[in-house]
């Protein structure tokens, strides 16, 4: 079974996982050619995340609301990088987890820790109506954001069911740095170099 897709040029569309995902298709035996749609960078200024996590650290949040696996990964990545990453872990672990769906539960597992409630829908109003069946009253939550949403009646959810909020947004999207990018895969594709498009969406309960 390992080389089932031995002499398959499959093209990659995703950025989330990728890397991941690209490994595992090439244990099978496929030529994987990469394009994400989207790059994705750390915030610009990370002085706000860093702020974010010595807050978390100092006095950690009594419930953690984690919007994307990419999220997590990308405060770890600021934590490591200014030392503080198994303080952070040990204040996360304290906090009531929350999470928008399956990828920020297997960013948790990642770090050694589980999600107390998961999503049935994941969407911001998913994570909203999950949160009001919680007694957040006098609560300080934390709010991982991700990028191109408007988050304002998220935030005014949580509010209005007596927490207070405090959001991070870690990184950010660029879909210019991705022309180039999805110009040279037009190409493979024109010249029939491609046998077959592939999205990690699509295999996540395959790769859980």
């Amino acid at each position: 079974m390992a080389d089932r897709l031995n002499g398959y040029r499959i093209l990659i569309l995703e950025t989330r996982e990728e890397a991941q995902f690209s490994k595992l298709l090439a244990e099978q035996g496929a030529d994987v050619v990469q394009c994400p749609m989207i790059e994705i960078h750390d915030a610009p200024d990370p002085a706000p995340v860093e702020a974010w996590i010595s807050r978390a650290i100092e006095r950690p949040f009594d419930d953690l609301v984690l919007m994307t696996g990419e999220g997590l990964r990308r405060i770890m990545k600021v934590a490591r990088r200014i030392g503080l990453d198994q303080d952070f872990i040990a204040a996360v672990a304290k906090a009531k987890r929350y999470a928008r769906g399956p990828k920020p539960v297997r960013a948790l597992r990642e770090i050694g820790l589980e999600a107390d409630l998961q999503t049935e829908t994941p969407t911001s109003e998913g994570v909203a109506a999950m949160l009001a069946q919680q007694d957040l009253k006098g609560h300080r939550v934390g709010l991982q954001l991700y990028p191109d949403k408007d988050h304002s009646k998220l935030i005014g959810a949580i509010t209005s069911y007596g927490a207070t909020v405090e959001p991070v947004l870690p990184y950010i999207y660029d879909g210019q740095a991705a022309d180039t990018n999805i110009v040279e895969a037009i190409g493979e594709m024109a010249e029939r170099r491609v046998d077959a498009i592939a999205n990690v969406e699509l295999v996540h309960a395959g790769v859980s």
